[in-house]
């Protein structure tokens, strides 16, 4: 991924929607869309598969990802956050897609003086299992020749402090891509389909 260090071309900054710019991330997220449907077919989950991201299609969304494309090496809602300090098309791309923890955000009803008014909820296991393999298509799309099976993790791992992420998630989401960085995604695709996605409890 993009180092601190390096810049983009001013034409992937300045914010203006070009044809090749326009083109550029219409193939990056449709590549992305195609990986993630591929991995959540091995798993079952079919019409999670199908249904992934489209509404990265939709105006809000697209119309961003063309004005801030990053030449395909990082989102082009981190361009928007460079510019603005948010990502209009993040928060309408988190309220509509339940593979994003974030969309598992709410209010609490009753809270005390100094406490967080928002917390997260657990998420069902075939979100957490489509936010896997959507984590490790970003990956590969965007690393490209230089992924390996570690990436996802050290991905999860760096942005941990952060998260606002029910604990449960956090364990079987960490605990998921840490087969996939042992074992592979052979091993990974095994365990989500034939003992996550049947129920079965987690070890920590």
């Amino acid at each position: 991924m993009r180092t601190k260090t390096q810049k983009l071309p001013e034409s992937d900054q300045n914010g203006k929607i070009t044809a090749a710019k326009a083109w550029g991330h219409f193939r990056t997220i449709t590549e992305h869309r195609l990986l993630v449907m591929r991995y959540c077919f091995t798993v079952g989950l079919y019409w999670q598969g199908l249904t992934h991201d489209l509404s990265k299609y939709s105006p809000d969304e697209f119309l961003n990802g063309c004005r801030y494309y990053q030449g395909g090496r990082r989102s082009p809602n981190n361009g928007e956050r460079d510019v603005k300090g948010y990502s209009c098309a993040w928060m309408h791309h988190k309220g509509r897609n339940r593979h994003h923890y974030e969309f598992w955000n709410d209010y609490k009803q009753d809270i005390q003086p100094g406490e967080f008014p928002v917390h997260a909820v657990k998420m069902p296991r075939r979100y957490v299992a489509e936010m896997v393999m959507d984590r490790v298509s970003a990956s590969r799309t965007y690393k490209k020749g230089q992924y390996t099976q570690h990436d996802p993790l050290t991905y999860y791992r760096n942005g941990k402090g952060r998260a606002l992420m029910h604990p449960q998630t956090a364990r079987e989401l960490e605990r998921i891509l840490k087969i996939l960085d042992r074992y592979g995604e052979e091993e990974m695709i095994r365990f989500v389909r034939d003992y996550y996605l049947k129920g079965y409890p987690m070890r920590s």
